[in-house]
């Protein structure tokens, strides 16, 4: 996290209106960009940018049969992220460790039975407007839960899964003991959404690559956010929902071994975006 006179001077300036953000979940205050970024994988430029390391139990989201039970330790999975913003995008930096990086099989197959959610990666849910939407769907321009898929040949990156369909029972996912937890709400439908050919235009603008490093991969991006004030909270900015998770497959197949969750929310958090972390603009 960030801490620095800049925020104590912030926080005084804003009172109540921004101590109590619609949010469930911890909050990272992202600098603003002063050099040039360039989306290679390459880290180098992120030297002297702070950001949460995820390399404990607590981090780990706990449901759909997931827990930290299989864990080794942080060389079997962790991750650190950093956050940077300009008026025009938001930069994120994911540097993963993972002790067996493998190659996408959910994301390339045409069920919604298995999905990028079953392969390695990173996901990342943004509230850009920060409103708490309890809810939002397939072709949302300001809510989103996106995937970042690695691939040392063929990245892939997805958004929103879930369209409305009124009458559909609640969509649920079947523990191995036979048991049952929610996925998504009554009334909706789920639906790949591959956007890695689109994500460079409107209303995304985006740029992203991974890199394969001894420990296990970079992640680097820049993207828009429609509906975000790209301004610091004490000059016309706004606090956005941000959450980031960290997905683990060290078979290559079937369901995740594992999930590193920043907000540690343990609910539907692809969901709701009231149980997001809360993103902060500030020049350092």
């Amino acid at each position: 996290m960030h801490t620095s006179l800049s925020i104590l001077f912030v926080l005084t300036l804003l009172g109540p209106a921004y101590a109590d953000p619609p949010f469930a979940g911890p909050t990272y205050y992202a600098t603003m960009r002063t050099a040039p970024i360039r989306i290679d994988g390459d880290l180098s430029e992120w030297a002297n940018v702070k950001g949460p390391v995820m390399d404990q139990e607590k981090f780990f989201f706990a449901g759909q049969g997931m827990s930290a039970a299989k864990w080794h330790g942080p060389q079997d999975l962790s991750a650190r992220f950093k956050l940077q913003w300009d008026e025009e995008y938001i930069y994120a930096a994911v540097e993963v460790t993972d002790d067996a990086v493998t190659e996408p099989h959910g994301s390339l197959t045409p069920e919604t039975d298995t999905g990028s959610w079953d392969d390695d990666g990173v996901e990342l849910m943004f509230d850009n407007d920060g409103c708490g939407m309890p809810r939002y769907y397939i072709g949302d321009p300001m809510h989103h839960e996106f995937h970042f898929v690695y691939s040392a040949k063929h990245p892939l990156v997805f958004d929103n899964f879930w369209k409305p369909q009124p009458g559909a029972p609640t969509p649920e996912f079947v523990l191995p003991d036979g048991s049952k937890e929610p996925l998504a709400y009554p009334g909706e439908a789920m639906a790949k959404n591959d956007i890695t050919g689109r994500f460079a235009s409107p209303p995304y603008n985006g740029a992203f690559a991974f890199s394969r490093t001894a420990k296990g991969y970079n992640l680097e991006l820049r993207m828009s956010l429609p509906g975000a004030r790209l301004r610091p909270i004490n000059d016309g900015g706004h606090p956005i929902g941000f959450d980031l998770a960290v997905n683990d497959n060290d078979a290559g197949s079937g369901a995740l071994k594992q999930q590193l969750h920043w907000s540690q929310v343990n609910g539907m958090f692809w969901r709701n975006c009231q149980l997001f972390g809360t993103l902060i603009l500030i020049r350092d």
